[in-house]
């Protein structure tokens, strides 16, 4: 990883983390976050790391909690598949299990 990008990235886990914990008690800030975290990564023109960009909805960019604000579901149907909706704009995003070989 070049050096430019680890404080960038270490920000935006501690904004995730900021996020997770505080979203029980108050959604709107750890929106906040979760907007914060985005900016930091626009603005130094880096990637979300691909774990937190899933939590994250691609159409309304809300911070999704499953549970709270998503539902997560493993389909079957043509390739097998991890499908996360958001309950806010009913996003699907849908993340494959098996890898393709080519």
């Amino acid at each position: 990883m070049p050096p430019k990008t680890k404080i960038p990235e270490e920000r935006i886990r501690i904004l995730f983390k900021q996020a997770e914990s505080t979203y029980p008690t108050d959604p709107q800030r750890a929106q906040r976050y979760v907007d914060l975290a985005r900016k930091i990564g626009t603005r130094n023109r880096t990637h979300l790391p691909r774990d937190l960009r899933r939590r994250v909805c691609r159409s309304c960019k809300a911070y999704l909690v499953p549970g709270a604000n998503s539902r997560t579901r493993i389909r079957q149907r043509r390739e097998p598949h991890v499908a996360i909706t958001c309950l806010g704009c009913g996003h699907i995003t849908r993340i494959p299990l098996r890898r393709k070989t080519a």
